[in-house]
C-alpha cells in the first residue's frame, strides 16, 4: 500500500507538471494571438499610410495639371500680346502710309497753286500785251 501511495503520489506530481505544461502551452498561445492581432494592426496601419500616400501623389498630380492649365493660359496670353502688338503695328503702318499721301497731296496742291500763279502771271502779261497794242 504504501507503494501505491508513492506511485499515486508520483502519478499526482506528473499531472500537476501536464497541468503546469499546458498552462504555458495556453499562456504561449495567447501571446501568439496577441502578436498575431499587433501584426494586423500593423497591417492596417500600413494600409492606411500607403492610401494617404496614394491619395498625396493624386493631389500632387491634380496640382501638377493645375501648373499645366496657367503656363497654358500664361501662353496663350503672350500668345494674344503678340497679335494685340503685330494689329498696334500694322495700324501704325497704315498710319504712316496715310501721312506719307497727305503729304505727296500737299505737295501736289503746292505744285498747283504755282500753276495757277504762272498762269495769272500769263493772263496778266497777255492783258499788258493787248494793252500795249
Amino acid at each position: 500500500s504504501m507503494l501505491n501511495f508513492q506511485i499515486s503520489m508520483l502519478n499526482f506530481q506528473v499531472s500537476m507538471l501536464n497541468f503546469q505544461a499546458s498552462m504555458l502551452n495556453f499562456q504561449v498561445s495567447n501571446m501568439n494571438f496577441q502578436v498575431s492581432i499587433l501584426n494586423f494592426q500593423a497591417s492596417i496601419l500600413n494600409f492606411q499610410a500607403s492610401m494617404l500616400n496614394f491619395q498625396v501623389s493624386m493631389l500632387n498630380f491634380q496640382v501638377s495639371m493645375l501648373n499645366f492649365q496657367v503656363s497654358m493660359l500664361n501662353f496663350q496670353v503672350r500668345m494674344l500680346n503678340f497679335q494685340v502688338s503685330m494689329l498696334n503695328f500694322q495700324a501704325s503702318m497704315l498710319n504712316f502710309q496715310v501721312s506719307n499721301m497727305n503729304f505727296q497731296v500737299s505737295i501736289l496742291n503746292f505744285q498747283a497753286s504755282i500753276l495757277n500763279f504762272q498762269a495769272s502771271m500769263l493772263n496778266f502779261q497777255v492783258s499788258m500785251l493787248n494793252l500795249v497794242t
